[in-house]
């Protein structure tokens, strides 16, 4: 493999970066449930106290970042021409392994809280650059479906995983690059359950 140097540090750099530094003070953290009913459906109990959670930047900042996370990482090892499958695997493994290094800091731990944050903007930015859009967007819209139906982050985790599985084995030929989405998919859950953690979304009021 040849590694670029500064694309490796420009992206560990900007995905290093704890999702706390970039909250404001006022922030709050909801489970799926609250954010869907008491936020995003504007329950009108809360008129008084407005919700103003658009003016959150990390809303902003985290998909792009995400995005721009996995571009120079990914493109950041570069194969070397006529390299030995065991090089290839070793590149394939060290990518993954950064990917999954920066998603487990942007799933936040509040230990005192016992809550993860949930990294669904951030990992939706990843999956854009990692996947092509006959997969990402099946993936995303069955993803944010099911956990409106479900009222939980993990469901919605779980079946845009299956949906990046069943477009991926249509319109994707590298089986590396579904499986570290996959993997990608799955860590934050993995992760939320060995914590003994819920999810939750920060939202500023």
């Amino acid at each position: 493999m040849i590694p670029i140097w500064y694309m490796l540090i420009l992206g560990s750099m900007l995905g290093l970066v704890p999702p706390r530094l970039l909250l404001q003070p006022d922030c709050r953290y909801l489970s799926f449930e609250d954010l869907w009913s008491r936020v995003l459906r504007r329950d009108d109990t809360l008129k008084s106290r407005r919700i103003r959670w658009w003016r959150l930047p990390l809303l902003w900042i985290d998909p792009l970042r995400g995005y721009m996370v996995a571009w120079f990482l990914l493109d950041g090892l570069r194969p070397v021409p006529k390299a030995s499958p065991g090089l290839v695997y070793a590149e394939i493994g060290l990518t993954a392994l950064m990917l999954l290094s920066v998603l487990k800091v942007q799933t936040g731990h509040r230990s005192k809280e016992r809550e993860s944050i949930a990294p669904v903007l951030f990992l939706g930015g990843m999956l854009v650059a990692l996947l092509p859009w006959t997969v990402w967007a099946p993936a995303f819209v069955l993803g944010v479906a099911t956990a409106i139906a479900m009222n939980g982050f993990i469901a919605g985790f779980l079946f845009a995983a299956l949906a990046v599985i069943g477009a991926g084995y249509i319109y994707m030929s590298s089986f590396f690059t579904l499986a570290t989405a996959l993997l990608l998919l799955v860590a934050p859950i993995l992760l939320n359950w060995v914590r003994d953690t819920r999810f939750v979304a920060p939202v500023r009021y």
